[in-house]
């Protein structure tokens, strides 16, 4: 009797530490990426809908006299970057453009511009209209 409890016991054990090992496997979900276009801007927080926050995102503008420097060019970097997080929303914290010319005392140079947005996404899966 004890080696067919011992067995029991055993087998018991066994399938215990499975379902254990089973509860503990983690899933996560990869955010699917939407494409720049399709992420809305909102300069205030949006109060038509509810959302969940993803995380902040920044963009800074380049050094050359080149690059685009605009308070829209970095908006455009924004949204690239909360789409890649899921997102689709931004709410835009800040925007400064960049400048370049001439600076006091008739030297040149350039300022970067920065900006930052907190990345959205809507609760529901369903799209408001921006603003």
């Amino acid at each position: 009797m004890n080696k067919r409890f011992a067995k029991k016991l055993g087998i018991l054990l066994l399938m215990a530490m499975m379902a254990g090992i089973m509860a503990c496997a983690k899933t996560t979900s990869t955010p699917i990426a939407l494409s720049a276009g399709a992420v809305q801007v909102f300069y205030s927080v949006p109060t038509n809908r509810e959302y969940t926050e993803l995380g902040l995102v920044t963009t800074q503008t380049g050094q050359t006299i080149f690059h685009d420097r605009s308070a829209q060019g970095m908006i455009e970097k924004l949204k690239a970057e909360a789409a890649k997080l899921g997102a689709d929303a931004i709410i835009v914290r800040s925007a400064n453009e960049g400048t370049w010319g001439l600076k006091g005392g008739g030297n040149t140079g350039f300022t970067r511009g920065n900006a930052q947005a907190i990345a959205i996404a809507d609760r529901h899966g369903e799209r408001s209209e921006g603003g």
